[in-house]
C-alpha cells in the first residue's frame, strides 16, 4: 500500500530542478552539434581517426563536452549540504 499525504513528495522540488538542469543541458548539446555538424559538413575534410571530421567535432566532442559538464553539476550537488 501506498501513503499519500503532504510529507510524501517533499524532495520533488530537487528532482525537478535536476530534470529541467539536465533537459536544458541536453537542448543545448542538440543545438550546438546540429549546428556544428552543418557548419563542419559543408567542407570535405580529412578524417579523424577514422571518422570523418564533422563526426569527430560536430557530434562526438559536443556531447562529451556536455556529458562532463552535466557530471560536474551533478558531483557539485553531492557535495552541497543539505538544508534541515
Amino acid at each position: 500500500m501506498t501513503e499519500t499525504g503532504p510529507e510524501i513528495g517533499t524532495d520533488s522540488r530537487p528532482a525537478r530542478r535536476e530534470a529541467l538542469q539536465a533537459a536544458a543541458i541536453w537542448l543545448a548539446a542538440l543545438i550546438v552539434t546540429v549546428g556544428l555538424s552543418a557548419w563542419l559538413n559543408a567542407e570535405p575534410s580529412r578524417p579523424v581517426l577514422g571518422v570523418p571530421r564533422w563526426t569527430a567535432f560536430g557530434v562526438f566532442a559536443p556531447w562529451l563536452a556536455f556529458f562532463f559538464v552535466h557530471t560536474w553539476i551533478c558531483l557539485r550537488r553531492l557535495e552541497t549540504p543539505r538544508k534541515p
